[in-house]
């Protein structure tokens, strides 16, 4: 048997590995033939330990793969996936108290009401705080204000219950640009739903963006009652600025921003 002795090297570690013998068959008393041969011990020419550390990759790429789905998913789109980052976030002496909020959440503790002007980067660090809790294996929720009637509306009752314990148990949940475009009672009373059901459970990691203070805001929806919880709820941080996009537009930069 040893004149079939050969040895193959691993294309990935360099290793050297003598071909196995692997016994023949026997049934009742015969040794069945094409059994009973040598055979090398690489798979696809590397070795079994290379081979069970490229399965291991593969598979790390694939997870990584689908997280990085999943994340574009719930970012709404690659731009925001993209861009999205604190690390990309351009400070600026008006925005710095928000960013370091920002930056410092603890979904766990925390609450936010971020409020400016169209364009300051409210949604951007609101989405870099949903990326970082996202990355950090945290059940993660982002609304744009008119989901939270479209999501719901004609569902029954217990698929509407369903969907908003989600949103109220989630561990980080944003609600973007709340005031903006067209106010309903429905939309006002699942909102208020939400507000009540993560208070009364204690549960933090709520994030709302809006362009309007809190005091215009109830001028805005006639009513103080949602104002109200989210002035007992969270912490009331404005944001000021120049318009992002304008910039994103014309390729400038304003030389009022200060770089950190």
């Amino acid at each position: 048997m040893t004149a079939f002795l050969k040895i193959d090297n691993c294309q990935s570690c360099q290793r050297g590995l003598p071909w196995e013998y692997v016994s023949a068959v026997v049934l009742q008393g015969k040794t069945l033939a094409g059994t009973g041969v040598w055979r090398s011990q690489l798979v696809d020419q590397v070795c079994p330990e290379c081979d069970l550390k490229r399965t291991a990759e593969r598979e790390r790429e694939k997870l990584d793969l689908e997280r990085r789905k999943a994340l574009v998913e719930l970012l709404g789109g690659d731009k925001p996936y993209r861009e999205f980052t604190f690390e990309k976030f351009r400070i600026s002496s008006g925005n710095r108290a928000a960013y370091q909020r920002c930056s410092s959440l603890n979904p766990a503790t925390d609450n936010l009401y971020l409020w400016g002007a169209c364009g300051v980067g409210k949604t951007h660090l609101a989405l870099a705080i949903a990326r970082r809790c996202f990355e950090e294996s945290l059940s993660v929720v982002i609304l744009s204000a008119g989901q939270i009637s479209r999501k719901i509306r004609m569902k029954d009752i217990g698929q509407e219950q369903a969907i908003l314990d989600d949103w109220i148990k989630a561990e980080f949940l944003v609600i973007d640009d709340f005031g903006t475009g067209s106010d309903t009672a429905f939309g006002r009373q699942i909102f208020q739903e939400i507000l009540d059901g993560r208070d009364f459970t204690d549960r933090a990691g709520l994030v709302v963006t809006s362009k309007y203070s809190l005091s215009h805001l109830a001028q805005k929806l006639g009513d103080d009652a949602i104002p109200s919880r989210l002035a007992g709820l969270c912490r009331l941080t404005e944001i000021t600025g120049e318009d992002g996009r304008l910039f994103q537009r014309s390729g400038t930069v304003s030389l009022s921003q200060e770089h950190v």
